[in-house]
């Protein structure tokens, strides 16, 4: 799935305190991403998510979300965004993904879905205080798009890198998806650029 936007977004929340942040980036191996496509997709996730998809009509738009209390006994916390009405990319992380795989694969043939796990992807998180400017810069982004909900969520593509707003540890943050190869040259450019691997 591939999404063709060079708009860009950021967190924009009531702060009384503003804690300067150090530049940094870390790589996330317990997130996996998951590729859902099929006209069923959009029932399929109003089925098993807490928060209403519905809400996602735009390219990139996110939304935080968990899987409904009465699905599972494990805890899974899901970022989902929507490509269109037939195909989302979900941000899986969970401390048990083999459970999670296991009690999602029935779901194909019972919703005529499919779900892809991209495999091939890793995610790194870049935050800081220049975070944003830098990502805008180095991916030729626009920005402009302002969210207002610590759940919000946007991601756009660059090359071969899908770039999102997420808010995590109270803070702006940013996920970079790509393939491990990828993001290593990223990791030297941001080392460059006076980011920390923490």
């Amino acid at each position: 799935m591939i999404l063709n936007t060079t708009m860009f977004a950021n967190h924009v929340l009531d702060s009384d305190t503003q804690i300067e942040n150090a530049n940094n980036f870390t790589f996330h191996p317990q997130k996996q991403v998951l590729d859902i496509g099929g006209s069923a997709a959009l029932p399929f996730l109003r089925h098993i998510l807490d928060s209403d998809v519905v809400k996602l009509t735009a390219p990139g738009m996110g939304i935080q979300s968990t899987l409904r209390p009465k699905n599972t006994d494990f805890e899974v916390q899901l970022d989902v965004y929507y490509f269109s009405e037939s195909a989302y990319r979900i941000i899986v992380n969970t401390t048990q993904p083999a459970l999670f795989n296991a009690w999602l694969s029935p779901f194909e043939d019972m919703y005529d879905i499919d779900i892809i796990n991209r495999s091939d992807l890793a995610v790194m998180l870049v935050s800081g205080d220049d975070a944003f400017d830098m990502l805008v810069e180095q991916f030729k982004f626009t920005p402009g798009i302002r969210l207002s909900d610590s759940q919000q969520r946007f991601g756009a593509q660059s090359g071969r890198v899908f770039v999102t707003a997420v808010h995590a540890n109270e803070r702006n943050s940013y996920e970079l998806l790509a393939s491990p190869t990828e993001l290593a040259n990223w990791q030297q450019e941001f080392t460059k650029l006076g980011f920390i691997n923490s």
